[in-house]
């Protein structure tokens, strides 16, 4: 009788815990609408977001961490987690990102183009913030960028990588420097920033698709709480804060 009721009590703690996401660090721009929404429709769930690269997410996940609902930015890596036993099944997308350039106001005013030649080979453009491109999608996106306008080996010297998405759109916006973030982060910021904010839309054929994947661990295809967030984020609710945020729905 004492081991059914000491089974009973941690499968009733177990129901009960908050679920726990790991989640790529373009999505805290996006996540302060989305989770405010989530909680109007469920007062009663519990959600603990942490917030990193995709590549430092993954990096924790192989190494032990916990999580219930991994997030990343990119499908590689929910896959290498899938491929290591660490998630109960091969990632499927939730939503797709777009790169953007950032231009200061200052610049903004001398370079009224849309031509990255013009504007990064310039010599008062002496940084070019890209986030982790080992350990970042868009970072990686970035790179290709610069590779496909042909462009990288003239400017190269002067990238200046950031740890994360988050790091890189602190750069941009505070140090007044040129470069590479989502386009959730700039309309983000649209808003509480009093003056206008300018950026160039990369045209898509630069770059392949940013898809972001999700994995379940085993534990937390089980968690409540977990599955009523992804629920909410494919929901057509959720789906339209992302495109509010500058996400694109997904080509598959």
């Amino acid at each position: 009788m004492k081991l059914i009721l000491l089974v009973c009590l941690f499968t009733n703690i177990f129901a009960a815990k908050y679920g726990t996401i790991y989640a790529s660090s373009n999505l805290r721009f996006v996540f302060p609408e989305m989770i405010e929404v989530f909680y109007k429709l469920y007062p009663e769930a519990d959600i603990h977001i942490h917030y990193e690269g995709s590549g430092a997410l993954t990096k924790e996940i192989l190494d032990g961490e916990y999580y219930d609902l991994f997030l990343a930015a990119n499908m590689k890596y929910p896959q290498i987690v899938y491929k290591n036993k660490k998630a109960l099944n091969p990632p499927k997308i939730y939503t797709q990102g777009k790169l953007i350039f950032y231009l200061p106001k200052k610049l903004h005013k001398n370079y009224k183009t849309k031509n990255l030649l013009e504007i990064l080979t310039q010599k008062e453009v002496q940084n070019i913030v890209i986030a982790n491109k080992s350990t970042t999608p868009y970072g990686t996106a970035s790179i290709e960028v610069l590779k496909n306008y042909h462009i990288y080996n003239q400017i190269k010297n002067k990238i200046q990588y950031t740890s994360d998405v988050a790091t890189a759109v602190y750069e941009l916006l505070w140090n007044d420097k040129v470069g590479f973030v989502p386009k959730s982060a700039l309309l983000f910021f649209t808003d509480k920033k009093k003056e206008k904010i300018n950026w160039i839309d990369i045209e898509q054929s630069a770059y392949h698709p940013i898809q972001q994947g999700y994995v379940f661990s085993k534990m937390g295809k089980n968690n409540p709480n977990a599955k009523k967030f992804l629920d909410f984020l494919l929901s057509k609710k959720g789906q339209q804060i992302f495109k509010k945020y500058g996400y694109v729905k997904p080509s598959h």
